[in-house]
């Protein structure tokens, strides 16, 4: 008996382990997809705190999985808990089919690190002016090629961790993501014409 107490307290001590190292890039990966609606109920503390609980009760369920990494494994949970949490929180009809928001601020993010600043007034005109554009091309992307550029671009995720995210192959996650950048691409030229 006191071995399987101890198999199980050695186990929910990795998973503690596991949960702080990963605690604030975790809590990052919230606050930028937490729609304000949402924010205004739920803390991005409140969601980690529901995937940590989910986490310690499919823990061994990690264990069966031994090609998953840990961190992707939870990655997926925090990410559930958030669009489980919009769903109940902010809809007032739940309907499965909707995607969850794409928050104006993930855009401005995303928008941010696809162009490089500049620091005088016409430089900041234009930087703004491109970032309008870039969300709005980013708007007319389907939420699936919205989520693995976040993914890639703000979650710092390989396409192997993209890959067992979305439970596809590496190669896969790989040509989701360049065919997502071209969708941007064509987006944006038909937004900017007399570009090159």
């Amino acid at each position: 008996m006191n071995n399987a107490k101890d198999s199980l307290r050695d186990q929910f001590a990795e998973l503690e382990a596991l949960l702080r190292a990963n605690e604030s890039r975790l809590l990052a990966m919230v606050r930028r997809r937490m729609d304000p609606a949402l924010s205004a109920r739920l803390g991005a503390e409140d969601i980690l705190q529901e995937a940590f609980l989910l986490a310690k009760r499919r823990w061994s369920a990690l264990r069966e999985q031994p090609d998953l990494s840990p961190f992707t494994w939870l990655y997926r949970l925090v990410l559930d808990c958030l669009i489980e949490a919009w769903r109940r929180e902010v809809r007032p009809v739940r309907n499965v089919k909707r995607d969850m928001p794409w928050p104006a601020e993930s855009a401005l993010q995303l928008s941010l690190g696809l162009v490089g600043t500049g620091t005088s007034p016409s430089s900041a005109y234009v930087r703004e002016e491109t970032r309008q554009q870039i969300h709005q091309a980013l708007e007319g992307l389907r939420q699936q090629d919205r989520e693995i550029l976040s993914m890639r671009h703000f979650d710092q995720l390989s396409f192997l961790e993209i890959a067992q995210v979305l439970g596809v192959t590496q190669s896969a996650a790989n040509v989701r993501y360049v065919r997502a950048l071209e969708k941007l691409k064509t987006l944006w030229k038909q937004m900017n014409p007399d570009e090159g």
